[in-house]
C-alpha cells in the first residue's frame, strides 16, 4: 500500500511539474512573440518619422522663406496694388514654388501603435515623446485649412481687404513655421532616444 501510493505521488508531483513547465514554456514563446511585434511596431515608427522629417527638411526652409518673401511684399506699396489687381501676383513674388505643401507628415503607424495592446512593451518616456510628436503635428498643420480658405476667398484680394488678407496670410504662415521648427525639434529628439 505504501509503495502504491509512493507511486501516485511521484507521478503526482511529474504531472504537476509538467503542467508548469508547460505554462512557463508557453508564457516565455507569447513573451517573444509579443517583444517580436512590438519591435516592428517601434520599427514602422521610425520609418514614419524618418519620412515625416525629410518632409519637415523640405518645406520648413520653404515656409520660412515665404514669410521672410510676405514681410518683405507687405512693405512695398506697389505690391499691394499689383495684388489687388491680380491675385496670381502673390504666387510669383510670394508662393516662388508654386504650391505651399503638396504632401503633409503622415501619422498611420501612430494610429495603429496607440490602439494596439503591445504599446506596453514600449518605454513610457518613448510613448510620451511619440505622442507630444503626434500631437504637435496635428497642432501644426491646423492653419493651412485656414489658409486655403483665405486663398480660396473670392474677395482675398478684393481692394478694402486684400492687405488685412495678405497680413492674416502671413500670420497663419508664420504660425505654421514655429510649429514646424518644434515638430522638427521633437523628431530629433525621438531619432536619439529610440
Amino acid at each position: 500500500m505504501k509503495k502504491s501510493i509512493l507511486e501516485y505521488l511521484k507521478q503526482l508531483v511529474l504531472i504537476v511539474f509538467s503542467v508548469v513547465l508547460g505554462i512557463l514554456l508557453s508564457e516565455k514563446i507569447q513573451e517573444r512573440k509579443n517583444q517580436k511585434e512590438a519591435d516592428l511596431l517601434l520599427s514602422k515608427l521610425k520609418s514614419e518619422l524618418t519620412s515625416n522629417k525629410k518632409l519637415l527638411d523640405h518645406y520648413v526652409p520653404y515656409h520660412a522663406k515665404v514669410v521672410k518673401n510676405l514681410d518683405s511684399s507687405l512693405s512695398d506699396d506697389s505690391f499691394v496694388e499689383e495684388f489687388k489687381a491680380d491675385q496670381s501676383v502673390l504666387f510669383k513674388a510670394v508662393i516662388t514654388q508654386g504650391n505651399l505643401m503638396s504632401d503633409s507628415p503622415t501619422s498611420n503607424a501612430w494610429e495603429i501603435a496607440k490602439n494596439h495592446p503591445l504599446i506596453v512593451h514600449f518605454d513610457y518616456e518613448d510613448v510620451l515623446l511619440l505622442s507630444k510628436i503626434y500631437n504637435q503635428q496635428e497642432l501644426t498643420y491646423q492653419p493651412v485649412n485656414k489658409i486655403i480658405d483665405l486663398l480660396l476667398a473670392s474677395d482675398f484680394n478684393a481692394p478694402d481687404k486684400a492687405k488685412t488678407n495678405l497680413v492674416a496670410f502671413k500670420n497663419q504662415m508664420r504660425e505654421v513655421v514655429t510649429r514646424e521648427a518644434q515638430l522638427l525639434e521633437y523628431i530629433n529628439l525621438a531619432e536619439k532616444s529610440l
